[in-house]
């Protein structure tokens, strides 16, 4: 029986299929963009992880490519009234089927701009709506709490913000392959970070299973893990409740409504916010009876050290950790984690349906 610890597992072989064929796949974007130093703006459009992973890669696609990057929840999007006509408009839905996000890409084929769709099936309705479409190259994943997904949405943004930088001739056809080979350092890192998020969570399932709730901070493009370490934790045993906050921002207000029964594990990779995990950290520690830095400079013994390998793609060196905490989670309570063709409808599906096939 596969579990979903096995696709957490799986999600290298995954990740080196996208870097292998990132040429390939990217190809694609010549098709609706004839001047790639026309663009002034990419615009990112999707729902709960892909807009997590959307939130973790700002920062690189905007400095990888010199161009302002903004990432939006297709509610808010569909809310906007100013569109740039010289902006790339990028579409993510792993399964393709989100409602919201296929009206939001007619309205800007009608306005006549370009419309990318990122997903993992080309059949979807997204992919055959947008413009152009870019694979995921998942592959099946069993789970509907995603996991290869959310990584493979990463590395598909970096590459896709790769190959204009690529196009633009801000970086070489060596820097570009150099960029890749960062990549697979992260991905061999990967299931070493798994197995040590085991271990950590087997020294300390006894604090972890009581709790009320578990909170994520992390700074740069450690935000989007947060806030997916948050989703996971809520979506796969159910019984927890759980934020994703920025480094900086969970410090002026969500601290002072923490009590004993909540925890925070605070993501750093040892370059940024460094002061602010410390003093947050520390104060789970002290004030809330338990608290964790994961990353390079552990405060305690208690903390999961993770040392990032590559330079680029840092933040995918984290993932495996807050997936292994909300599998964890489940199975200590003994929830079973179920794939989606065997899993009972939740209650909410009587009341809300934002996908369609």
């Amino acid at each position: 029986m596969i579990t979903m610890l096995d696709c957490i597992r799986r999600t290298p072989l995954r990740g080196l299929i996208i870097l292998e064929k990132a040429l390939i796949n990217t190809e694609v974007l010549k098709e609706v963009i004839c001047d790639f130093n026309d663009i002034r703006e990419i615009v990112l459009i999707g729902s709960g992880s892909s807009f997590n992973a959307s939130i973790a890669e700002l920062d690189f696609i905007e400095k990888i490519t010199n161009i302002q990057t903004h990432a939006y929840l297709p509610n808010d999007f569909a809310k906007k009234t100013v569109y740039d006509e010289k902006a790339a408009y990028i579409f993510v839905s792993q399964s393709g089927t989100s409602t919201l996000v296929k009206e939001q890409i007619l309205k800007i084929n009608e306005l006549g701009y370009p419309t990318i769709a990122i997903t993992d099936d080309a059949a979807s309705p997204i992919a055959t709506t947008a413009r152009v479409h870019i694979p995921l190259e998942v592959g099946n994943e069993e789970f509907g709490y995603r996991t290869v997904g959310f990584s493979a949405t990463m590395m598909t943004l970096k590459v896709v913000a790769l190959r204009i930088a690529l196009e633009k001739k801000l970086i070489s056809q060596n820097e570009f392959e150099e960029c890749l080979n960062d990549g697979r350092k992260a991905l061999e890192h990967h299931n070493d970070v798994v197995e040590d998020s085991l271990k950590w969570f087997d020294r300390n399932k006894e604090i972890l299973k009581p709790l009320r709730s578990i909170m994520y901070y992390g700074g740069g493009t450690l935000h989007g893990i947060a806030i997916e370490g948050a989703l996971k934790l809520m979506e796969t045993p159910k019984i927890y409740l759980s934020a994703g906050f920025e480094a900086e921002d969970g410090i002026h207000g969500p601290c002072y409504a923490f009590r004993k029964g909540d925890v925070i594990i605070f993501l750093n990779d040892g370059c940024e916010d460094r002061e602010f995990a410390d003093s947050m950290v520390r104060f789970s520690k002290n004030e809330l009876g338990a608290g964790y830095m994961f990353g390079p400079e552990p405060i305690d013994e208690n903390d999961l050290v993770i040392r990032p390998v590559s330079e680029y793609f840092k933040e995918l060196e984290f993932v495996p950790s807050v997936q292994v905490i909300a599998y964890e989670m489940a199975i200590i309570n003994n929830i079973e984690v179920l794939e989606m063709s065997k899993r009972i409808p939740h209650v909410s599906t009587k009341y809300i349906q934002t996908h369609r096939g």
